[in-house]
């Protein structure tokens, strides 16, 4: 009959095997690639409507296993994908938080519109959906941003790992970051907030984060073995900072995905354990708090004013007959740490004394200038002093001079003239 295909082999020189399969109707292109292990030979097959459909599949596997030594496996889901790599990559490298982080933008902005999707059939377009949805909900392009760069972290890792033939999230312009809205304290309230803070019981806490620039975690974690106040030039080192570590589930998984324990958080769970990788470096103090290295991963060192030496001295002085099991220079009565909230709010309570807010602005969750503006006020102000970025860097512990000049290895001699030039600008003396 004129049209029909006869089934049967056909090859063209250097094509290898092509068949007509008359039951499923469809053209198989086949050809050898190497042995298996017991010596046989080993096929690579597509099939196409066409034989030419079937050709170039072929080709296209052909091409793969030369670029990436195997064919792209088309069936891995961004989930899959996306699970081992939080748990296999990110988890042996960010800190727990960070960690708990980009799980959760990935549960929440990620999965929901790329999930079920394969990671090599991703196209630019897809990348673009998931933004929209991120901007679509409310979020800021901050948040989108992050979402974007977790996603294009873990394409990239999909990419060398063999599972797509590259990049689409490269092909996509990133969303701008929202402009931030942390500031700096002028000069005249960092004096009035001195003052207040001068007259309360550890109050030296204040004046770190003015005069020292230290992070809150790193001054609620700041310990009395890292300060050395009695040599020529007083520092302050920041070799630990305080967080609150995530817990994940210690006992066995179920094959169809719960837990032994029955519970659904990890922190509920009865062999529950810190949610951390292997090697990282931490200090158990009590419940979920820890003490972690700072943000850089190394120790910084911080010359000291005569009057911020002083008035760390008087702290220690004052709070000597007080428990004091981790170490701690500011704690409370009973030894415990102070909580980032609490922290918060002894902020809010002096900004409220010192007449920079208001009553009702004292109340938790009111838009008011956080903790952080305090160290991005030391940042400013040696910025407006006139010293180096790489120095300003240095003494606040930014990661580049980049982050330094947005907010606005030194020697230590000219890292001590910084503080200096601080200590006389606010007019301070032991």
């Amino acid at each position: 009959m004129a049209g029909k295909k006869k089934a049967g082999r056909r090859r063209g020189n250097g094509d290898g095997g092509l068949y007509w399969m008359e039951s499923r109707k469809l053209w198989r292109a086949v050809v050898d690639n190497g042995f298996t292990p017991d010596g046989r030979r080993r096929q690579l097959s597509a099939t196409g409507r066409t034989a030419e459909i079937a050709r170039e599949k072929l080709k296209a596997k052909l091409h793969e296993i030369d670029a990436f030594g195997a064919p792209i496996d088309k069936t891995k889901k961004v989930q899959d994908w996306g699970d081992h790599w939080l748990d296999a990559v990110t988890k042996t490298k960010l800190k727990p938080n960070a960690q708990a982080s980009y799980e959760s933008v990935t549960r929440n902005w990620i999965y929901p519109v790329l999930g079920r999707r394969a990671v090599a059939t991703l196209k630019p377009s897809d990348v673009h959906a998931m933004i929209k949805n991120v901007t679509d909900s409310g979020r800021s392009s901050s948040t989108a941003l992050k979402a974007y760069n977790i996603l294009s972290g873990m394409l990239e890792a999909a990419r060398v790992e063999g599972l797509c033939a590259r990049n689409v999230a490269n092909d996509v312009k990133p969303p701008k970051a929202a402009v931030s809205t942390r500031g700096a304290l002028s000069t005249e309230d960092a004096l009035r907030i001195l003052k207040v803070a001068a007259d309360k019981p550890g109050g030296a806490r204040w004046w770190v984060a003015l005069l020292a620039g230290l992070r809150q975690s790193e001054r609620i974690g700041q310990r009395i073995t890292s300060l050395n106040l009695d040599s020529e030039v007083p520092e302050l080192a920041v070799e630990w900072q305080l967080d609150e570590i995530p817990s994940e589930h210690g006992c066995a998984r179920r094959d169809d995905g719960t837990w032994e324990c029955g519970r659904k958080r990890g922190a509920a769970c009865p062999e529950k354990r810190f949610k951390i990788p292997y090697g990282f470096e931490y200090q158990h103090l009590v419940g979920r708090l820890c003490l972690i290295r700072p943000k850089s991963g190394r120790p910084r060192y911080v010359p000291l004013i005569p009057a911020l030496a002083a008035a760390l001295r008087s702290d220690i002085t004052a709070a000597a007959d007080k428990p004091n099991p981790y170490g701690l220079i500011w704690r409370h009565d009973d030894g415990s740490p102070i909580l980032p909230a609490e922290d918060q709010q002894e902020w809010r309570d002096i900004l409220f004394e010192a007449g920079l807010i208001t009553q009702a602005q004292r109340a938790p969750g009111s838009d008011v200038p956080t903790t952080h503006w305090a160290r991005h006020t030391t940042a400013t102000v040696l910025m407006e002093l006139g010293v180096d970025a790489k120095i300003i860097g240095e003494i606040v512990g930014h990661q580049s001079e980049a982050v330094t000049r947005r907010y606005q290895h030194v020697t230590s001699a000219a890292a001590r003239e910084a503080m200096e030039r601080l200590g006389s600008h606010f007019a301070l003396t032991a």
